[in-house]
């Protein structure tokens, strides 16, 4: 079996887990396999609420392009779980079986030439600072319980920095660039994506 690697790129706060989660869907109606991760999986074991995560040092990318590799020659591979409460990585493991599609979503998948070289397709999520800044502050005060001065501090401090230097440079590594999930997702997957028959 070849597995088709998808990768879902851009700014965090982007969209990224929203279209990578009905790309899944769609591609499963197909009656394809698939499944879907996320590079946060890879943070470093022991962070700290003060770590810079927009940094791609923050995370064992090389370690996540061995398991590309792994997933690319038909073999199951296991990867790390992170929480981002107690800012560790967890004792559980994911196997990740050899499916027809595997989609991964992050924000350096297109920055790092071991990564950009594994996908077979790469779709950038090109969306305005502003609205990935308004995502991002609601999601980490509901789902991360993180206070509104904190994230607005990130934010100035380390998100839109990363964001300028090791994101948007990367944009056109992309094979796909859309600013929001498509209307019509079925269309998108049949037309755009290299689905295997």
């Amino acid at each position: 079996m070849k597995t088709l690697l998808i990768a879902v790129a851009g700014a965090s706060g982007s969209g990224k887990t929203t279209v990578a989660n009905a790309l899944l869907q769609g591609i499963q109606s197909q009656g394809l396999t698939a499944t879907l991760f996320s590079q946060d999986n890879f943070y470093n074991p022991i962070g700290h609420p003060l770590n810079n995560y927009d940094e791609p040092q923050a995370l064992e990318l090389d370690l996540l392009a061995e398991k590309l590799h792994e997933l690319k020659q038909g073999l199951a591979t296991e990867i790390p779980t992170y929480d981002f409460v107690v800012h560790r990585r967890q004792k559980e493991t994911l196997i990740i079986e050899p499916l027809d599609v595997i989609l991964v979503e992050g924000l350096f998948l297109l920055s790092q030439p071991n990564l950009v070289s594994a996908f077979d397709v790469k779709i950038y999520l090109d969306v305005p600072q502003e609205i990935c800044f308004q995502r991002r502050f609601e999601r980490d005060q509901i789902e991360r319980g993180r206070e509104p001065d904190d994230i607005r501090r990130q934010y100035n401090d380390q998100v839109r920095p990363g964001f300028e230097r090791h994101i948007a440079p990367y944009r056109d590594q992309a094979d796909i660039t859309i600013d929001a999930l498509p209307s019509d997702v079925k269309s998108f997957i049949k037309n755009r994506l290299k689905l295997p028959r």
